[in-house]
């Protein structure tokens, strides 16, 4: 210690019934009635002295205590050991100011009591008590003194962040001579204790070094909170159905009034099936599918990212973000575009649409609808700043409605609208904007599940009011809700990638088939140098690829690996990314990423799954419909 409290305390510790073995005081003098009190209790005193090593590595053991100079400068005397469990340390009382100085007041050094204390209060704030250094516990506080010797780079300061006396030395000898410019350059005061414990002393550190008065060198900002408060406590009751705030369909009400059973879709609560009384989840899923295939089904697709980008340049812009084309792309029209890094990986991809030259409507996967936005904002506000163009994410401005299946283009057909929805006027990968019973909206023809599919996009206000009146009238075609289980199936019979699913950090576009849509590419885009590496171009990556059970009864599932014998090992050569029973084929389906896979077609190889090994073919990714004439027709 350095101070009279100090003494105080190892009294009452006494007093409670712990040893106290030793107090070591740096200062040469302290008063005679606290040597005296501590001589009649029995504890040993070491004064003009300092604690200079430690020993103990899971408890304490001792301390070695040094007798120091009177400016601190030197070691005299000879070092004793003293035996004990446990180091208490007081560098003396400071005013706790925090919420003082939060408060835009001003703080000055006081010389006779080793810390600051208020200077000039604003009107509305009055200081009185210990804060303002009336109390006679401040008293006889020795200033920061150095350690003897090479001990100097052992003396701790912050022991929260392990910043010692050499660390605020080293920092004055890089010239961070002002108070927040050590305090960010050895951390000191930036731990949890917010500089409780570290901040004066570290001061008075750099005052010493930089030959200035304490007072000189300014302080630190104080911010909240004052006390540390923990986590359980900001949150509050936020717990269960709170701990996340749930993204709710426009059409929610209505999903969960009729057998819904949702589940957690990227951060969306979504229908993952709509299940009747009886009726398992599988046999749900089933029925759905086949009515999708058969007759209609209608399908919340509002979660999709929806990104309108406007502007002379956007044609430009949104062409360095995809692998293939879009520079071509015609008002009216809509094209597949795939996404990727600086790296060349993966990240997302979606279909955009050109409702004018300057008028662009970037699709995205749910999963990616923020991320991508922010994505497109970055490039545009760091690297292309000059480009002419706005983007507005409206992902929840607009529901999507899906109809997918043989009848959907009689069900809309049937209603009063300004769309022509035959075939010869609104062809596939084609997009309008209309009105449809009433309802603004824009039609996109594009399909997920391999069948004559329009999403119908709505604002979000009207979605629930559409959704019904499609219901009511696709009831003479068989119409059927469907949950997303039934869409990743419908996706998985036709072979279309998900990305996330099908793909990881490590996959590009050339293993999944894309590069002669990128070959044939004249501009550049974002990764596409990353794609000239050798390694992006080994022709034994991983591809992506199908994969049919011999047995057409065994179950298929994903995560399953592709094994094969090499040197009587067997290795990996490739994984299942997606899997299940298909109700349309009648038989177990994946899809997967295989070593060579493009070249490997109509190989057979073995798929090993927890123990269980399976013969299955390695087949093209689209099992259903392989020349797309359902969707196109």
């Amino acid at each position: 210690t350095n101070n009279d409290d100090a003494w105080r305390t190892a009294f009452a510790l006494q007093a409670a019934g712990l040893t106290v073995p030793a107090i070591v005081d740096a200062r040469a003098a302290p008063p005679a009635g606290l040597l005296e009190a501590a001589a009649s209790r029995g504890i040993e005193t070491h004064c003009g002295a300092m604690v200079t090593d430690t020993a103990g590595g899971r408890g304490r053991r001792s301390v070695e205590v040094r007798g120091v100079s009177g400016d601190g400068s030197a070691a005299t005397g000879k070092v004793r050991r003293i035996r004990c469990d446990a180091l208490a340390m007081s560098g003396g009382w400071a005013a706790a100011l925090q919420l003082y100085s939060q408060a835009r007041g001003r703080l000055r050094y006081d010389d006779t009591l080793g810390c600051f204390l208020p200077d000039v209060a604003s009107p509305a704030l009055e200081v009185a008590g210990a804060a303002a250094g009336e109390s006679s516990r401040y008293g006889g506080i020795l200033p920061w003194r150095r350690a003897p010797g090479a001990r100097a780079n052992r003396q701790w300061v912050d022991f929260r962040h392990d910043v010692t006396a050499a660390d605020i030395e080293l920092a004055a000898r890089e010239n961070y001579v002002a108070a927040e410019h050590m305090k960010r350059y050895t951390t000191a005061g930036m731990s949890v204790d917010q500089g409780k414990t570290s901040s004066l002393n570290a001061l008075a550190i750099l005052a010493a070094r930089t030959g200035r008065e304490a007072g000189k060198v300014g302080t630190t900002t104080a911010r909240p909170m004052y006390s540390p408060v923990s986590l359980g406590a900001i949150a509050a009751g936020r717990q269960g159905p709170l701990y996340s705030p749930r993204r709710l369909l426009p059409v929610h009400d209505w999903h969960a009034g009729h057998g819904a059973e949702f589940d957690d879709y990227g951060g969306w609560r979504r229908p993952a099936c709509y299940r009747r009384p009886g009726e398992s989840r599988d046999g749900a899923i089933l029925r759905e599918v086949l009515a999708v295939r058969r007759a209609v089904g209608l399908f919340d697709a509002s979660p999709l990212g929806k990104i309108e980008v406007r502007g002379p340049d956007a044609a430009e812009f949104l062409d360095r973000f995809y692998v293939n084309n879009l520079r071509t792309l015609q008002p009216g029209r809509l094209r597949y575009g795939l996404m990727t890094d600086e790296n060349g990986i993966v990240i997302d991809d979606g279909v955009v649409g050109c409702l004018a030259p300057d008028h662009y409507l970037v699709g995205t996967s749910s999963a990616g609808a923020g991320r991508i936005a922010a994505w497109l904002e970055e490039w545009q506000q760091c690297e292309w700043p000059a480009l002419k163009v706005v983007l507005l994410p409206v992902t929840a401005q607009w529901a999507v409605l899906t109809l997918a299946g043989p009848w959907a283009r009689e069900l809309l057909q049937g209603f009063d609208t300004d769309i022509d929805f035959s075939a010869s006027a609104f062809p596939h990968l084609g997009v309008r904007q209309g009105w449809l019973a009433g309802h603004p909206l824009r039609v996109q023809r594009v399909s997920f599940s391999g069948e004559l599919s329009f999403e119908l996009a709505v604002p979000a206000q009207r979605a629930s009011a559409l959704w019904q009146v499609l219901i009511k009238a696709g009831s003479l075609f068989g119409i059927e809700p469907v949950g997303i289980e039934a869409i990743l199936m419908l996706r998985m019979e036709k072979g279309f990638l998900h990305v996330g699913v099908d793909t990881d950090g490590s996959t590009n576009p050339l293993d999944l088939g894309f590069g002669p849509a990128m070959d044939r590419k004249p501009g550049d885009f974002i990764g596409r140098r990353s794609l000239q590496r050798a390694e992006d171009r080994r022709p034994d990556r991983r591809q992506w690829v199908g994969l049919r059970p011999l047995d057409e009864r065994a179950p298929l599932r994903a995560g399953a690996h592709v094994v094969e014998s090499v040197g009587g090992r067997m290795r990996s050569c490739g994984f299942v990314t997606s899997a299940g029973p298909s109700p349309t084929l009648g038989y177990s389906i994946g899809l997967g990423r295989v070593e060579r896979g493009f070249a490997r077609i109509g190989d057979v190889v073995t798929l090993y799954d927890e123990g269980r090994e399976m013969p299955a073919r390695i087949v093209a990714p689209g099992f259903y419909d392989p020349g797309g004439e359902r969707m196109r027709g």
